[in-house]
């Protein structure tokens, strides 16, 4: 076990000396490493509330079924009855015009307020029908059934901009797979390069190791340490970055957004902490890797 240790000190140790004995090349490794998981990462975040978005969507998936202005009450809740028969439908909730001009009211800024005072006397909203359904996949079949039946004036489905979210989301989803495989390409060539620097400086030393019986694998451990060491130097930073300007422009998110929930930091670190950390130190490895295959021939 002590044998253990101190050869992983010995690892450790080399690997830090060959990101210092190479410095330009270390930078220029760490900031590839950087600028590759911050527009991947830009790009998880947004698929991820994209995503996020869509599911709310899905969950709040109701149909809006609205009548004409000058409709009797008698004949609005007759219509009620009707919709509530429709397959799918788990409830017809009525909302008078007189509900929804007081949801409005207390729903907007308070010196606006009077101004939806003075429609009281005269409210140009309509009385509506909010439809839950028991099976979201059948709205636009819902939809259509309440649209035919007579004094219904005008019918309104989110169906049309879910599929338009999740269309989105799957675009996302492709473009940032290959943005990902692109930019890790990027780093694991200038990782790679790094690491054979490090290699040509130290070549009387890996040959005297040769010569006195050391394992390949002994040799070969320093080499790979250094590329973990700047993929996760690089996964640190950025997750730093992603972090720190996500929760600087969230409030404005939100604020734009309304009703629609954000996704908060908490909900997202872990996915983006662990995920850089991995893939930081995988593509470190793989630079390693790379090198070590072509320029070590033990």
């Amino acid at each position: 076990m002590a044998m253990i240790f101190r050869n992983l000190k010995y690892f450790v140790t080399q690997g830090v000396k060959g990101l210092l004995a190479n410095s330009l090349m270390t930078l220029a490794s760490i900031g590839i490493v950087i600028a590759s998981l911050v527009i991947f990462g830009i790009f998880v975040l947004f698929g991820l509330n994209i995503n996020s978005i869509g599911n709310q969507i899905k969950d709040q998936c109701e149909i809006n079924v609205y009548m004409p202005n000058d409709m009797s009450r008698d004949n609005v809740r007759a219509i009620g009855s009707q919709l509530s028969e429709i397959n799918y439908v788990k409830e017809a909730q009525l909302y008078t015009k007189e509900e929804r001009l007081q949801n409005y009211k207390e729903g907007i800024h308070q010196d606006q307020a009077e101004v939806i005072t003075t429609l009281e006397e005269d409210n140009p909203l309509r009385d509506a029908y909010v439809l839950s359904l028991t099976d979201v996949r059948k709205a636009n079949e819902v939809a259509a059934a309440a649209a035919k039946i007579k004094g219904v004036e005008e019918v309104t489905n989110r169906q049309d901009l879910i599929k338009t979210i999740l269309s989105i989301t799957n675009t996302i989803k492709h473009v940032s797979i290959w943005l990902l495989l692109i930019l890790a390409a990027i780093s694991i060539f200038i990782i790679s390069n790094t690491i054979k620097l490090g290699m040509f400086s130290r070549r009387k030393e890996i040959n005297i190791m040769k010569f006195v019986g050391a394992t390949n694998w002994f040799i070969r451990w320093p080499f790979i340490i250094e590329g973990m060491l700047l993929g996760a130097v690089g996964a640190a930073i950025s997750s730093v970055i992603v972090m720190f300007g996500y929760s600087s422009i969230l409030g404005t998110l939100q604020e734009f957004m309304g009703n629609i929930r954000i996704l908060e930091a908490g909900d997202v670190s872990n996915i983006i902490i662990i995920g850089f950390t991995l893939m930081g130190i995988g593509i470190g490895m793989a630079g390693s890797a790379m090198s070590i295959r072509k320029h070590l021939h033990v």
